[in-house]
Parts: structure tokens; C-alpha cells; sequence
């Protein structure tokens, strides 16, 4: 497999697969990236839920104020330098925060899922939190129908382009381990790797 390659899953420098991998320990700093409607904020609440010492940070939670208002990007960039200084996270969010973080970041989940799941899962959001706040967002930001569908139709046109920007990213940084996540049972390795990195050798491929 040619270390370009990035079908999933990944790790131990780009290349191994998550079956039979062994880390020396535990990971304390990760990311969750990927496109809208890949379901960053879903697995962070999982991996958060089997290791409670380690905080969740939303990286929209740093970005928004209220009604989907952006902070200045001076102080959201000096939130995500702060945060990231810190010895544990799970960092959820999109491309726009990996030149940041990489640097102290232990591992990356790459979140790719088919764009039929993409889509499915962005036209149901909105309803699904219809007149509230989603849980990962700071109180005030409402998922509208309209707008977020209008939102969604961008990005779904812009998949390649996500993709892109992971990649040039990642780039810099080829130490870092990558597990690239299209289905469930990608997923599912992912969380035994995170719970208890030994584990792995007892998860088939």
C-alpha cells in the first residue's frame, strides 16, 4: 500500500491497518474531522463516553457567538491554541482547524462516509433539532430547515474539495496516525483503539 493511499481505515503512519495494532499507550489528543454530515460530533460523544477524564471540544464551540455568528478569527484561533496546550481532548471539527492542532495531536480520525449518508443525514438534522440548539454548539445557534439546507447543498457540492484540504493538511505531518473512516465497522475499531490500544490485536479485519 503506497503511503498516498488513503481508503480506509488507516494507522501506525498512514499505512498499517487497525487490525492487530498495538500502541504503547492510550492516546490523549485527538481529532475527529471530515465534511459536514459525516458524523464528527456523534463519534465524539461516543469516544468521550468510554473515557470521561479526557474533555470534548467542538471546534464550532470556539468558532460561533450566537445565530451562527462567527467570532473574530484572531480569537478563535487563540481558543483552539489554548485548548490544543492542554495535556488531553478530543478535538471535533472541520479542516480548518488541523494546522493548528496537528501539531499536538496524537492521532486523526478522518470521518468519510458515502455522500448518500451524507446527505441523508443532513436533510434529517434540521428536524431532528428543529427550533433548538444541537448539543456541540454554543446556546443560540438554531437549526433552521431552510437555512441549514441551503448549507447543506454547499457542502455536499464541495465534498471533493473537504477532501483536499484534509489531505494538504495531513500533509505536513506524516507522524501522525491516521484512521480514514468510511463505514460502521471502521468506526468500531476506532473506539476499541481508544478505549484500550491493546485491545486491537483481538479486533478482526
Amino acid at each position: 500500500m503506497s503511503r498516498r493511499s488513503r481508503s480506509a481505515p488507516k494507522a501506525g503512519g498512514r499505512d498499517g491497518a487497525c487490525a492487530g495494532l498495538r500502541l504503547a499507550h492510550l492516546l490523549n489528543r485527538l481529532i475527529v474531522t471530515g465534511p459536514n454530515g459525516a458524523g464528527k460530533s456523534h463519534l465524539a460523544r461516543r469516544l468521550a463516553d468510554l473515557r470521561p477524564d479526557v474533555p470534548l471540544v467542538s471546534y464550532d464551540a470556539l468558532r460561533l457567538t450566537r445565530n451562527w455568528v462567527k467570532r473574530p478569527e484572531a480569537g478563535s484561533a487563540a481558543a483552539l491554541v489554548q485548548t490544543v496546550a492542554t495535556p488531553h481532548w478530543i478535538l471535533e471539527g472541520g479542516p480548518s482547524l488541523l494546522p493548528i492542532a496537528l501539531a499536538r495531536a496524537e492521532g486523526v480520525v478522518w470521518l468519510s462516509p458515502p455522500l448518500g449518508v451524507r446527505a441523508f443525514r443532513l436533510v434529517v438534522r434540521p428536524l431532528q433539532n428543529l427550533g433548538r440548539t444541537r448539543q456541540e454548539l454554543p446556546e443560540g445557534n438554531v437549526d433552521w430547515p431552510l437555512m441549514q439546507y441551503r448549507f447543506a447543498w454547499k457542502s455536499l457540492r464541495r465534498d471533493r474539495v473537504f477532501a483536499g484540504q484534509i489531505a494538504q493538511a495531513l500533509a505536513p505531518f506524516p507522524g501522525v496516525p491516521v484512521w480514514r473512516c468510511a463505514h460502521h465497522r471502521d468506526i468500531d475499531k476506532v473506539l476499541a483503539l481508544w478505549a484500550a490500544p491493546s485491545a486491537m490485536a483481538t479486533v478482526s479485519a
